[in-house]
C-alpha cells in the first residue's frame, strides 16, 4: 500500500462500539464465597481489541479485594459469552512466553512426573502443543473449553496418539484417572477455581499429582503498564489465597517453589481427606496490594514522562493494537496531549489487520516502508515484544531516531 493511500485518524473516530450487560457476571469471592469487598482498580469503558458494529466490545473492569479472606479478584467477571466475544481476537497477544514449555518439561522430568506408562492430563491444553512435546512412552490427554482449538489440535496431532477432549473444566469426563495433571497458568483465568479443582479431585485418585502454576501478587511488581492485575485474569492470586483455594477444594501441597526470572509460583499437590478450612483475613495481602499499586503507579509515571517528551510530530504510528494500546489510552496522554495529532496502527497479527481500534486503522508492518519518517514517529506499544519490534523496525530501514520504545528493561512474564 502506498503512503498516500493510508488513512490517518483521530482517536475515537469510530462511534459504533457498544457494551452488553450479558458480557459480565457478578460473583462472590471465588475462594471464600464472601460477599463483602472493596475496590482496588476500576477502568471504565475498556475496549477489547478491534472496533465492531456487530459485537459488544466494551466493559468496565473492576478489581476488588475480599474483606473476609483478602483475595483479589474481578467482580463482575466475564460470563462465558463475554469471554468468547471479548477474547476472540486475542491471537498473538495471548499465550506462554517463548521457551517456557522446555523449562516445564525439564522440571516435570526432574520431579519424576513423566514415568513410563503413566497417564498425563493437561488442563487448558488449547491445541495440544505442550502435550505433543511430552515423551511418547506415556498416555497423553488434554482438555479445553475452546471447541475450535480442540478441533484444530485433533487434526494437527492425529498421528501423535494424543487424546483431546472438549469440555468445561468443572464437569468434563476423563477416560481414566490421571497420574499427573498440569494446570500451567490456567487457574487465574477461571471464574470458579474451587469448583474446577474439586472436580479434578473427583476424576483423580490418591496417587495423582496435581501441578498448578499461577502468577502471584508477591512477585507482581513489573514496569509493564498492563500490570499484575491483568484484564485477562479473573483471580489475582497471592501465595496465601492460592494455598487456601487448593485446601478448600481438597488438595494438600507437597512441594512449592517460585520459578526464577518469571512470575510463576508452582506447586505439586495430592488429595487430602479433610476439606474443612478456617478462613482468616490475611493482613499481609492488604499491605501487598497497596505496595503493588504504588509500584504500578510509579511505572505509569515513567511511561507518561516518556510520552510527554515525544517530539511534536503531527502523525504517530503505533506498533501494536492489543491490550497494551488500550492501557495507553486510559492511563497516558499519548492520544490527547497534542491537538491535531493523527494516528495509524500496525500489527503483525493478521486477525487485526484491515480493522480499526477506536477508529484508528490497523495495517501490516509492511506499510512502514512507504512512510516519510521526517513527518512521523513510531511508538512501540508492547512490553514483552519491545526488542523484537525494535529489530523489525531496523530491518524495515526505519531511522533509529524515529523509533520510540517505552521500556528500557523487560521482566519476563
Amino acid at each position: 500500500m502506498a503512503a498516500e493511500n493510508l488513512q490517518w485518524r483521530d482517536i475515537n473516530s469510530f462511534s459504533g462500539n457498544f457494551t452488553d450487560r450479558s458480557l459480565l457476571l457478578q460473583r462472590p469471592c471465588p475462594v471464600c464465597t464472601g460477599l463483602e469487598h472493596h475496590p482496588l482498580l476500576v477502568i471504565d469503558d475498556f475496549q477489547f481489541y478491534t472496533d465492531s458494529h456487530q459485537q459488544p466490545k466494551r466493559v468496565t473492569i473492576k478489581d476488588v479485594q475480599c474483606r473476609q479472606c483478602s483475595t483479589i479478584f474481578q467482580n463482575p467477571c466475564y460470563s462465558p459469552f463475554g469471554f468468547d466475544v471479548l477474547f476472540r481476537e486475542a491471537g498473538m497477544s495471548y499465550g506462554a512466553t517463548q521457551g517456557r514449555a522446555s523449562e516445564q518439561l525439564k522440571w516435570l522430568d526432574t520431579h519424576n512426573l513423566l514415568k513410563d506408562n503413566s497417564v498425563f492430563l493437561d488442563i487448558g491444553c488449547y491445541e495440544g502443543e505442550f502435550l505433543s512435546l511430552l515423551p511418547n512412552n506415556i498416555r497423553k490427554i488434554g482438555v479445553d473449553i475452546d471447541y475450535y482449538a480442540i478441533e484444530r489440535g485433533q487434526s494437527k496431532l492425529k498421528r501423535k496418539k494424543i487424546e483431546l477432549i472438549h469440555g468445561r473444566f468443572e464437569s468434563f469426563t476423563a477416560p481414566v484417572a490421571p497420574d499427573t495433571i498440569s494446570m500451567f497458568h490456567v487457574l487465574e483465568h477461571l471464574p470458579d477455581p474451587v469448583s474446577v479443582l474439586s472436580h479434578i479431585k473427583r476424576i483423580s485418585n490418591e496417587r495423582t499429582n496435581l501441578i498448578v502454576e499461577v502468577p502471584v501478587l508477591e512477585h507482581g511488581k513489573t514496569n509493564d503498564i498492563n500490570g499484575f492485575f491483568s484484564v485477562q485474569h479473573m483471580t489475582h492470586f497471592s501465595i496465601s489465597s492460592l494455598k487456601l483455594t487448593l485446601s478448600k477444594s481438597g488438595w494438600t501441597i507437597i512441594h512449592e517453589e517460585k520459578i526464577e526470572n518469571y512470575n510463576g509460583y508452582r506447586i505439586i499437590a495430592k488429595q487430602k481427606q479433610n476439606t474443612e478450612e478456617k478462613i482468616d483475613k490475611n493482613t499481609q495481602d492488604w499491605i501487598s496490594a497497596c505496595q503493588y499499586l504504588s509500584y504500578w503507579y510509579k511505572s505509569l509515571e515513567n511511561i507518561s514522562s516518556r510520552i510527554y517528551s515525544l517530539p511534536g510530530s503531527s502523525n504517530v504510528v503505533i506498533w501494536g493494537s492489543g491490550l497494551h494500546t488500550e492501557f495507553l489510552y486510559h492511563f497516558t496522554t499519548l492520544f490527547t496531549q497534542k491537538k491535531g495529532r493523527k494516528f495509524i496502527l500496525v500489527d503483525s497479527d493478521i486477525l487485526k489487520q484491515g480493522k480499526s481500534w477506536r477508529g484508528i486503522n490497523i495495517y501490516s508492518p509492511d506499510i512502514l516502508k512507504t512512510l516519510n519518517w521526517n513527518e512521523c514517529i513510531l511508538v512501540i506499544s508492547s512490553y514483552g515484544s519491545t526488542q523484537s519490534i525494535v529489530n523489525a523496525a531496523s530491518q524495515l530501514n526505519i531511522p533509529t531516531s524515529a523509533v520510540y520504545p517505552l521500556y528500557d528493561t523487560i521482566t519476563v512474564y
